[in-house]
């Protein structure tokens, strides 16, 4: 059977261009390895992987926030959550370390998660960190409680 092909596709008809990834497929997927890792509290190995691709990452604050909400749904308190309140005493502009600390103290049952919610709302104008802030009083608007450990 033969099948046709146009000499040229219209500009209506192309298919949309290839969309960047932040990181290769590879990254990614060690990414997602070592969080799910960390969720099921498969600690060590999920250590191990998160050292190393934190050791390429250019930028690792980005998955440091991740790792961060993960270990706190995962029940896993501890220097987690001094280092992200360091961050936010240290860099009070940094909206989206005050959302990961928010969640870490909400998975924590602590009250004070609002106050960090309520301050990204009041005084950031980056749009995704609203979002997010946003996200997380949409989600326990709908009566969605995270379990705490």
């Amino acid at each position: 059977m033969r099948h046709a092909h146009p000499a040229f596709a219209p500009a209506a008809h192309a298919a949309p261009a290839a969309r960047s990834e932040p990181y290769p497929a590879i990254y990614r997927n060690l990414m997602s390895t070592s969080l799910l890792g960390t969720v099921y509290r498969v600690g060590d190995d999920a250590d191990t992987i998160s050292r190393a691709v934190e050791a390429t990452l250019e930028d690792r604050s980005t998955y440091r926030l991740y790792r961060s909400i993960v270990l706190a749904m995962a029940g896993q308190r501890g220097e987690e959550r001094e280092q992200l309140q360091q961050r936010v005493d240290s860099h009070p502009d940094d909206g989206a370390s005050k959302v990961a600390l928010a969640l870490t103290l909400l998975f924590e049952g602590d009250p004070d998660w609002r106050h960090w919610i309520d301050n990204v709302l009041a005084t950031s104008a980056d749009q995704p960190v609203r979002q997010a802030a946003q996200g997380v009083l949409q989600f326990l608007g709908r009566g969605l409680r995270p379990a705490v450990h």
